[in-house]
């Protein structure tokens, strides 16, 4: 799917962010592998751009403010093992305070972010604002 633009953002989903390829290295220093994403060129194109997108509410730290956006219900979520990486995204939140609830589906609009580095996701939509 090509991204639309709307307004002052573009519209995607998840089926365009599955456009990644990833690279097991192994980190001796810590012994764990972990993949580096190799991004297509529709997804590329995104990085530090402004986006709208769908998806479930999965709680990492509620106390703390932080939740990750995820293509599925967290039973069947990435870190449930139902999924590929590409399926979800780190929120860091406009709103610092801002609460959601576990599965909750919610649109929201930020900067997309793009990452290959280790122990991190590959995504991440920064000040992130939830859609009326």
């Amino acid at each position: 799917m090509i991204p639309q633009r709307t307004t002052a953002q573009m519209s995607i989903d998840w089926p365009l962010l599955s456009n990644v390829s990833y690279e097991y290295i192994q980190n001796l220093d810590q012994n764990f592998w972990y993949g580096k994403a190799t991004f297509g060129e529709e997804v590329l194109a995104l990085d530090g751009q402004k986006v709208t997108i769908t998806g479930y509410i999965i709680p990492a730290d509620v106390g703390g403010g932080n939740y990750y956006l995820s293509a599925f219900p967290f039973s069947t979520c990435f870190f449930c093992g139902g999924a590929g990486q590409e399926s979800v995204m780190e929120l860091r939140l406009k709103k610092k305070k801002e609460t959601f609830d576990p599965d909750e589906l919610v649109t929201l609009t930020g900067i997309l972010q793009l990452n290959d580095r280790e122990l991190e996701l590959n995504y991440i939509l920064e000040n992130a604002i939830r859609d009326k």
